[in-house]
C-alpha cells in the first residue's frame, strides 16, 4: 500500500501493503513505540525482502516473476525522510537479475493521537529490459492520511502515475494492529496487522507496459480500438487486496512474513489478441522480510 502494503508500490513503503508504499512498491513493518517530541530521533533502517511473485495490483508478467528487494530508508526527527529500493527479479527465463532501482522522498505529518499521513515523490529506474508489470512507472506522486482509534484503522489515499501516459489513483485501507509483547525477553514483541486494501484508478500504464514488452519481444503494436482505449481513460475499482503480516521484533532486529491473497479487477481484454491484454489472476503470495533500524540523534 500499504505493500505496498501490498509493497509495492508491493508498498511500496511496507512489507508490501502496508504503506504503499510504494506501494507498491514494497514496506518494511516495523513496531513504534510513543515518543515526545523531545525524545523523537532520527531513524536509519536497512532490509532485505522477498516476495514469492510480483505483482502489480494483481496484474502479473507472463514469467511469473519473484522479486528480491534490498531496502534502505532513513527517516529524519523532523519528518522528512527518504527510501531507496534495489530490485532484482527472477523467472523461468532468467537466474536473479537487477532491473532496476526506486528512490523515494517524502515528508510525514507530525503524529498526533488520532491522525497521521505523509506526502511522498518516487522516482523509477528500471533498465529498459526489465519486464514485470510495475517498469511501466517513471514516476509517482501523492499522499496518504490516516485515522487511528482503537477499534479499526483508517488510510486513505490519492496519487499521479507517470508512465507514457499520466494516471489517477486512490487506495483505501482498512487495518488493525495488535502488539503482544514478550514479557521473559527484553524489547521483544510480536505484532500482527490485518489489513484489506482497494485500489482504484485509471490503467493508462497498460498501454505503456504492452508497448514497453513488445520492443523487447518483438514489436506488438499498441492498444488500438475505441473500446480499450475508453477502458484505460475510466477510473475503476482495479484490485481488491488482504495481507496479514505478522512481524516479530527484538532490540534492534526484525522479521517479518506477510501472506497476501490479491484479487485484480476490470484488466484491459483485447479480442483476439492476447498480447495486448492484462495478465492477470487471483493470486496468493508471500513476503517476507528481515532487517534492522537505528535510532540514533
Amino acid at each position: 500500500m500499504k505493500l505496498l502494503k501490498p509493497l509495492l508500490c508491493i508498498a511500496l513503503p511496507l512489507l508490501i501493503a502496508l504503506n504503499t508504499k510504494a506501494q507498491n512498491t514494497i514496506k518494511a513493518d516495523t513496531i513504534k513505540t510513543d515518543t515526545s517530541k523531545a525524545d523523537k530521533k532520527n531513524l536509519f533502517n536497512s532490509s532485505i525482502n522477498y516476495v514469492s511473485r510480483l505483482n502489480y495490483l494483481g496484474r502479473v508478467d507472463s514469467l511469473k516473476s519473484s522479486g528480491f528487494f534490498p531496502i534502505l530508508s532513513l527517516d529524519s526527527r523532523f519528518g522528512l525522510y527518504a527510501t531507496t529500493s534495489f530490485i532484482f527479479t527472477q523467472n523461468s527465463a532468467q537466474s536473479l537479475t537487477y532491473a532496476g532501482t526506486s528512490i523515494e522522498g517524502g515528508y510525514k505529518f507530525p503524529e498526533g493521537q488520532h491522525f497521521s499521513g505523509n506526502v511522498f515523490y518516487t522516482q523509477f529506474l528500471y533498465k529498459p529490459t526489465a519486464t514485470i508489470v510495475q517498469s511501466a512507472l517513471k514516476e509517482q506522486t501523492g499522499v496518504n492520511l490516516t485515522w487511528k482509534n482503537d477499534i479499526i484503522n483508517v488510510t486513505g489515499g490519492g496519487d499521479i502515475k507517470f508512465s507514457g501516459n499520466t494516471d489517477i489513483g486512490a487506495t483505501g485501507t482498512l487495518d488493525h494492529l495488535f502488539i503482544i509483547k514478550i514479557t521473559s525477553m527484553q524489547k521483544t514483541a510480536v505484532a500482527l496487522n490485518p489489513t484489506a486494501t482497494i485500489n482504484a484508478g485509471s490503467q493508462k500504464f497498460a498501454q505503456t507496459y504492452v508497448n514497453k514488452i513488445g520492443g523487447i519481444l518483438g514489436g506488438l503494436g499498441g492498444v488500438g480500438s475505441t473500446t480499450t482505449t475508453q477502458n484505460i481513460n475510466k477510473f475503476n475499482i482495479l484490485s481488491y487486496e488482504f495481507s496479514m503480516p505478522v512481524v516479530l521484533v527484538i532490540n534492534r532486529f526484525y522479521a517479518a512474513l506477510t501472506p497476501a491473497y490479491v484479487i485484480p479487477e476490470n484488466l484491459i481484454k483485447v479480442a483476439n489478441r492476447p498480447d495486448l491484454s492484462e495478465m492477470g489472476e487471483n493470486m496468493f503470495y508471500v513476503t517476507a522480510t528481515v532487517g534492522m533500524r537505528l535510532e540514533f540523534r
